[in-house]
């Protein structure tokens, strides 16, 4: 169902770019999160923050700093909408040219908007600019410097763009990119399942390339609530329930069956002819990469029954201790 979002209020000036920044129960780091974005160099943004009926600390935070700065919008939902519709009512009450999503939990370096929204600028055809990662801990502290490995998703070609999205290993960082508001307009944006975010990154990939600022500006805070942590690697029911209040547990058992349709729905919602061709191709070669024959195998038979997995699994761990005691040398030596 389509979420209705408020009206913007009259007064409210067009920015040129909107941060949206969906949180529930976000206390600990919002603050951190929000100072982050109000010592932008670039200071012509709005700040959205939606909040999915948090039963903290989170209102009286967000309050505050609407009454303190005009270009912060509080948004409070009546009731907690998922993960995955918070991070779209964001975009909807967007205005401005480019749109930056910030989670609760993360902080941007002060000069993270205006290097990304000049890079976009000079390249009209680009469709988003991603930064480079520093990854702090809980205290603030530098644990490490990265940037996510999608190669190709500068290149020409969009099929290239597409394979290196869904055929490599990452954690979706990208997601917190700045984006050309006109390329999300149409999309999927953030569905009510798990791994919609990384649908979202395949369907950027193919309607342009996107930019990379070598400078580490985004900062990507681990520690040990974060959602991805705690559900997403954990308790993958959970999760589900986290994007989607009222989802099955069934569907949430079909996390790669599931994504795998998500992605035929972004080729044939974005390509036709022989760009859709070639895609498809990728889409068969998905199967052999990153595991995911065996992850579908997997999701199939914890979808059947569960405790069939764990024979499997058992079986598979019995197999693997034979074959080791069967290899040369790993015998054990007799005394004489």
């Amino acid at each position: 169902m389509a979420i209705a979002p408020p009206p913007v209020p009259p007064d409210c000036p067009v920015r040129l770019v909107s941060i949206g920044m969906p949180v529930f129960n976000g206390q600990n780091y919002l603050g951190k999160a929000i100072d982050s974005v109000l010592a932008q160099s670039c200071g012509d943004f709005e700040l959205i923050i939606c909040d999915n009926a948090s039963t903290d600390a989170t209102p009286e935070i967000c309050r505050a700093y609407a009454a303190q700065d005009r270009r912060v919008r509080y948004v409070r939902n009546a009731h907690n909408l998922g993960a995955g519709p918070n991070f779209d009512l964001c975009f909807a009450l967007s205005q401005g040219r480019f749109f930056l999503w910030a989670a609760h939990d993360d902080m941007l370096a002060p000069e993270y908007l205006a290097r990304a929204v000049a890079a976009l600028e000079a390249a009209p055809e680009a469709v988003m600019c991603v930064a480079g990662i520093t990854e702090i801990g809980a205290n603030d502290e530098v644990i490490r410097h990265y940037a996510t490995d999608l190669a190709a998703v500068g290149s020409p070609d969009p099929v290239r763009r597409f394979a290196s999205v869904i055929h490599a290993h990452h954690q979706c960082e990208d997601l917190f990119g700045v984006y050309r508001r006109s390329a999300l307009l149409g999309s999927g944006l953030i569905g009510t399942y798990s791994g919609s975010d990384r649908v979202l990154l395949a369907e950027m990939a193919l309607r342009g390339r996107w930019l990379r600022l070598r400078e580490h500006l985004f900062l990507h805070r681990d520690h040990a609530q974060r959602a991805t942590r705690a559900l997403l690697l954990v308790d993958r029911e959970a999760a589900l329930r986290w994007q989607d209040p009222a989802a099955s547990a069934r569907r949430g058992s079909l996390f790669h069956v599931v994504l795998y349709r998500h992605y035929w729905r972004v080729v044939c919602r974005n390509t036709h002819g022989l760009t859709r061709l070639r895609c498809g191709v990728q889409l068969l070669r998905w199967w052999y990469t990153d595991g995911h024959f065996a992850d579908v195998v997997r999701d199939l038979l914890q979808n059947i029954d569960p405790h069939l997995l764990n024979l499997v699994r058992m079986i598979k761990r019995a197999a693997l201790g034979s074959h080791r005691d069967l290899r040369p040398g790993s015998l054990p030596t007799l005394e004489p």
